[in-house]
């Protein structure tokens, strides 16, 4: 999909992979919309690619809340009186522990962004973006957690955050199919480890789940070892660009993630089918 003047609407698009991919889009002459619960940070983020050249607008944003996403339409079908080819429903935070110790409220709150928040999205914008009848994409970050289970060490013990994103994959896939035969198609990003603001999410959490709760660790930031955003973005645009559906950011790191899955999952099968015979 050529993304030259069409009009892109990022969630958490303020900092993290969603500024990395409406720098990418802007780059490429897309026109995009700055959608994030950081109003201030989605503004400023707006204000850096006008001054750049580019074309940029932000709006306030709670993927959890369908009136927030009824404003954020109004605003991405108004600004340049034009309909949206593009929704990435990026926005994510990320938390918890193992699948027993993790408060409810936490998963609450996970699933509640990560998975709700998609399918507020695609609710809200797809009937809009298919009745206008141009050729159109929503694409959902997931993460190479939606591919099995990475290590520990790179992936963390965040069962919620995993479990939601494998939800993001399962819908994903369904958008694929539902959307088949009409102007609109799906993708959905697997990002490796990414520099962003993720491991600080609950800055914004929501005082139904609990509150805000700013982190604070001393150090080097705790993603500095991730891709550079900004080389995500351009990734992400180019495999958009190219209509994949599959999309990923780190390569070597999706890889691994979905290797060990599959032969474990075909040895299974493999098992079964000689035990059974079927």
């Amino acid at each position: 999909m050529d993304v030259n003047g069409t009009v892109a609407v990022i969630t958490g698009g303020a900092s993290g992979i969603g500024f990395g991919i409406a720098s990418a889009l802007a780059r490429r002459s897309a026109k995009v919309v700055l959608a994030d619960i950081e109003a201030e940070r989605a503004l400023a983020a707006a204000e850096v690619l006008r001054g750049q050249g580019l074309e940029a607008t932000s709006c306030y944003l709670d993927v959890i809340d369908p009136a927030s996403w009824d404003a954020t339409a109004d605003v991405a079908f108004g600004h340049w009186d034009q309909a949206p080819q593009l929704l990435f429903n990026n926005a994510g935070v990320g938390g918890g522990t193992t699948v027993h110790e993790t408060p409810e409220r936490i998963w609450d709150w996970v699933f509640s962004v990560n998975i709700r928040g998609v399918y507020l999205g695609v609710k809200t914008f797809a009937p809009r973006m298919l009745e206008s009848g141009l050729p159109g994409r929503i694409v959902n970050t997931a993460s190479e957690h939606a591919l099995g289970l990475p290590p520990n060490l790179r992936g963390g013990i965040v069962a919620p955050y995993t479990a939601a994103k494998h939800a993001v994959m399962g819908y994903s896939l369904c958008m694929r199919r539902d959307f088949e035969g009409t102007s609109l198609s799906a993708g959905v990003i697997c990002p490796g480890v990414v520099q962003s603001d993720i491991w600080n999410a609950f800055r914004n959490r929501h005082d139904t789940f609990g509150g805000p709760r700013s982190l604070e660790r001393p150090g080097p930031h705790p993603m500095a070892h991730g891709l550079p955003a900004a080389t995500a973005g351009e990734r992400i645009a180019d495999q958009v660009e190219t209509d994949e559906f599959f999309i990923f950011t780190n390569g070597p790191d999706e890889a691994e993630v979905l290797e060990t899955f599959t032969i474990e999952a075909n040895a299974a099968m493999a098992a079964f089918r000689q035990r059974y015979g079927v």
